[in-house]
């Protein structure tokens, strides 16, 4: 079943990866956690981001993570996959990939190793961007450089760029670049505990780790946001946000696994 980044929407867990007691990737897991979260409801899956683990992972082993997750989804929901590397070669190899066994888009971080300034962040882009010919969304990981308007008005130029996966705090930049750069820019929050401020600002749909937990919780939340019921939802929201301060008092991911 063809899948489009359109109906990637609503609540989008960045997929936590599975690995047995020896630290390889666990198939039968993964096909049980992806039941239970599409049964769900959830919009879609955001695979091998920080959440994933994909920088600890091997370039073959994160091809091979894609792969396996696309073929057990089978079409069911939007698959993103996170490319990101140091290495802009190495992003491109993924991103070829990605598109060769069915995702419905990639995604990636600025280079996180290296500082990069606005020329050299359009260019990572521009050249990762054009490794396939599947829809991009840039990781707006905004702690490490000040987001502007016009700069995503300059990467929405380049071809195949079609949104942002926005994590940052700003929810009033994030409902600025959904504003300007229009209603086919597709801007998705990436903090859990701000989700109904995201939505509130615009955003099309939440991407976060604590969704592979408590998804049911937060599609709960969104919808009843979406239909007009905002003091329901903000109960819901201080109800997930009750549980995810407990999980911070841990380390985050060991939490949710």
């Amino acid at each position: 079943m063809k899948t489009t980044l359109n109906s990637f929407t609503g609540v989008i867990p960045a997929l936590m990866t599975p690995f047995d007691k020896k630290g390889e990737y666990d198939r039968n897991c993964a096909k049980q956690m992806l039941d239970w979260v599409i049964v769900q409801g959830i919009g879609g899956l955001y695979l091998t981001g920080s959440n994933g683990h994909g920088p600890f992972m091997e370039s073959n082993e994160r091809m091979k993570v894609v792969e396996s997750i696309v073929e057990l989804v089978d079409g069911r929901v939007p698959v993103v996959a996170h490319i990101a590397s140091v290495s802009s070669k190495i992003s491109a190899k993924m991103a070829r990939h990605a598109a060769k066994c069915g995702c419905t888009g990639v995604s990636a971080v600025p280079s996180y190793y290296y500082k990069l300034t606005p020329k050299q962040m359009y260019d990572y882009y521009d050249e990762i961007a054009a490794a396939s010919d599947l829809p991009f969304l840039v990781y707006a990981q905004t702690s490490n450089y000040e987001p502007s308007v016009e700069m995503f008005q300059k990467l929405a130029l380049i071809e195949n760029i079609k949104g942002v996966k926005f994590t940052g705090s700003d929810h009033y930049m994030l409902g600025r670049i959904k504003e300007h750069l229009g209603k086919s820019f597709l801007v998705y929050s990436g903090r859990d505990e701000k989700l109904l401020s995201g939505l509130i600002s615009g955003a099309d749909g939440v991407i976060g780790g604590s969704y592979n937990v408590i998804p049911d919780l937060c599609i709960r939340c969104i919808n009843k946001f979406w239909s007009g019921k905002i003091k329901e939802a903000q109960k819901d929201m201080l109800a997930a946000n009750a549980i995810l301060e407990i999980m911070l008092k841990y380390e985050f991911s060991s939490a949710m696994r």
